[in-house]
């Protein structure tokens, strides 16, 4: 079928709030995992943990077609999980696997008008599977509960967790934002003033990396936490907070980013004003860690968004072979610094991931 034009998906973000009624809220797929909340969720499983129970991947003798409407490319992040989704692909491929795998990503960072048409053409073309990364909890509304309606399976990959997903595969957030705060408590000795650059407001990566953030300084006396903006996953507007911060703080010893895009823009402006101020971000993306090992950026909290889309792809053909998965899967994640900056996944986690074949 034809994709869907720009109209029509302005329409149906219109009209919302009817369509989230077709569904009861109860009755979605992980409606406990909404109510107890994606990072907080009791039954939610590491895959550290999950990986050795899962066994060999059944064989599936079908064509299988699986999309994944993921963000924006301009953001290397999510070029990174169009990679390890697409590696995934070759991997089932060289199985013997009749797979192929559409990875399409929104024009920019807010196009939820874009990526709704484009799950709907995955909808539309009737897709064995599709992997989803929304840009709010909202705007794909519409597409799931069209892709319920035509039995298709969905898997959340890494933001916006929805209840329409059977499983959600992607990091802890609120723990990345503990993780990166921690750092920073003990790189500066642990006291001093700290500050939180967020991701977009509507985003629950970012409210629940946020806080964690809070979370855990809330009872660290000698830590005054003296800013929490909001800088939209945008570099430059990370630089403009920072640039600000140092003015009215020249003392500002740390500022956790809720992503590396804005880190960076974050250690240009602590570059230029010649400030001590450490700087972690998160996603792990490769800028990060280069600026790492250049000995720039302090840290970040790396995702290793590569092997989480690979996670994710190997779990939805899982479920579409007849599998029951946990619905929470936190996929491997670590704070990187100069430390452990040149060790690969495999030394860092201690395995080196790769599905299990008959």
């Amino acid at each position: 079928m034809k994709k869907m034009m720009v109209g029509t998906a302005l329409a149906l973000i219109a009209s919302m709030s009817m369509s989230m009624t077709a569904f009861a809220a109860e009755d979605l797929p992980s409606a406990d995992v909404a109510e107890q909340g994606y990072d907080f969720y009791k039954d939610a499983v590491s895959y550290n943990d999950l990986r050795e129970k899962l066994g060999v991947v059944p064989k599936i003798e079908d064509e299988i077609t699986i999309g994944f409407a993921t963000k924006t490319f301009e953001n290397e992040f999510w070029r990174m999980e169009k990679e390890g989704a697409e590696a995934a692909a070759k991997t089932f491929q060289d199985a013997g696997y009749k797979l192929t795998v559409d990875v399409r990503g929104a024009q920019t960072e807010t196009d939820e008008e874009g990526q709704l048409t484009l799950l709907m053409d995955m909808v539309n073309k009737k897709y064995d599977g599709i992997l989803i990364s929304g840009i709010s909890e909202a705007n794909l509304v519409p597409g799931m509960e069209a892709a319920i309606e035509a039995g298709i399976d969905m898997t959340t990959v890494m933001d916006a967790f929805t209840p329409y997903a059977t499983t959600t595969v992607g990091a802890w957030h609120y723990q990345a934002g503990v993780q990166g705060a921690e750092w920073i408590y003990n790189k500066i000795g642990e006291e001093g003033k700290v500050a939180c650059i967020t991701g977009l407001s509507q985003a629950t990566a970012a409210q629940a990396r946020t806080q964690g953030f809070n979370d855990f300084y809330a009872d660290k006396d000698k830590i005054e936490v003296v800013a929490v903006q909001n800088g939209d996953w945008d570099r430059q507007k990370a630089y403009d907070i920072t640039e600000t911060l140092l003015q009215q703080y020249p003392d500002l010893a740390g500022i956790y980013c809720n992503n590396d895009t804005m880190a960076m823009g974050a250690l240009e402006a602590v570059v230029a004003a010649d400030s001590e101020c450490v700087i972690v971000g998160t996603d792990g993306t490769s800028e990060a860690t280069e600026s790492i090992k250049a000995g720039e950026l302090d840290a970040t909290v790396d995702f290793f968004p590569n092997k989480m889309a690979e996670i994710a792809v190997e779990m939805q053909i899982r479920k579409l072979a007849g599998e029951e998965l946990p619905k929470v899967i936190y996929a491997p994640q670590s704070i990187r610094d100069g430390e452990n900056v040149d060790k690969s996944f495999e030394e860092i986690f201690g395995y080196d991931y790769s599905p299990v074949f008959e």
